[in-house]
């Protein structure tokens, strides 16, 4: 139930797709199983990754963890193993996975180390791996790193506790330590930190004000791009607004073209301070950033009907390409 958690990025740890990524990840280059075993085709992880559409489910024909995304096309069958052989009629999971439609399935075991499959079922097998690859995978994620620093709520920074002690546990517990090692370690940082204490506090109170600073103007938007929707006939099949501490936006889903549209604010430097980002076709493969064109000092009425009028061409391209080709689905 704990890797069911973690697995669906729609549960409320916040992680999103942290740990499915992970774990695809790992299964990179994993052979993929058809009606008659392993067909001679592999996984492409950076092709899957990413994606919010999946359905996680536990014991779904006695399979451990059932991972189902009809988007990308793909199923895992994972069983989870801590002591036990690895003993299970991986071919039935398979061909459960296959009746769901989908034409690309993998079963994998995960286990605290690699196993083989049972005799006569290597071809059912696509993949074994530990615990301890698929969390060094998981301490590897850039974003894993935001959100340890700055948790959203306190479900996620309870979930990140969750999954550390989940993968200790699993990984046979914490290793011993190198002591005087990382009391070296230990006092040279906190010297460091004692030197540099008031330039740190003051970066952390102007971080925060810029933070503020987005979040308060991306509020003002909201009722402005609001207004303009209503006052086209654009009915969004969903909004969302908010973000994370440094990104915040206005998100907008338009179903009848399928593409979702975002006004974003950032503090990061890598970005413009105010861009449009769009997933054509809600393929998060494609994801385009476009600065929106105007500076801070824009009023908020301009910023609005920038964007609005972004929308609006985006709009109509989309509906034009969905005109002109009638049998493709945008």
């Amino acid at each position: 139930m704990t890797l069911q958690f973690f697995l669906d990025p729609n549960e409320r740890h916040g992680l999103g797709t942290l740990v499915i990524d992970a774990l695809l990840r790992n299964l990179d280059e994993a052979p993929l199983i058809g009606s008659e075993g392993t067909n001679g085709e592999r996984l492409n992880a950076e092709d899957v990754i990413g994606s919010s559409e999946w359905e996680i489910g536990t014991q779904v024909e006695f399979i451990d963890v059932y991972a189902l995304n009809r988007e990308l096309d793909l199923a895992i069958v994972l069983e989870n193993k801590i002591g036990h052989e690895l003993n299970n009629p991986l071919k039935k999971y398979a061909e459960t996975a296959l009746s769901d439609g989908v034409s690309q399935v993998i079963v994998a075991v995960l286990a605290p180390e690699t196993r083989d499959a049972p005799t006569g079922l290597t071809q059912w097998l696509s993949a074994s791996i530990t615990y301890e690859m698929l969390s060094t995978t998981v301490k590897q994620a850039p974003e894993l790193l935001e959100h340890l620093l700055a948790p959203v709520d306190i479900d996620q920074r309870r979930s990140l506790d969750l999954l550390q002690q989940f993968f200790e546990a699993r990984s046979g517990g914490p290793k011993v330590s190198d002591l005087a090692n990382e009391e070296a370690r230990l006092t040279t940082w906190r010297d460091h930190l004692r030197a540099h204490q008031d330039a740190l506090d003051a970066f952390q109170r102007a971080q925060s004000d810029m933070r503020k600073l987005i979040q308060a103007r991306n509020k003002r938007l909201d009722p402005l791009i609001g207004a303009w929707l209503d006052e086209k006939g654009f009915e969004p099949g969903w909004q969302a607004h908010g973000g994370s501490p440094d990104d915040v936006w206005n998100a907008y889903h338009f179903p009848s073209i399928n593409w979702s549209i975002e006004l974003k604010l950032t503090t990061r430097p890598t970005l413009p301070t105010i861009y449009v980002q769009v997933y054509p076709e809600r393929d998060y493969k494609r994801i385009e950033v476009e600065d929106l064109g105007l500076p801070w000092s824009a009023s908020d009425k301009a910023l609005a009907e920038a964007f609005a009028h972004r929308v609006q061409r985006l709009f109509d391209e989309a509906q034009s390409a969905k005109d002109m080709h009638p049998s493709t689905e945008i």
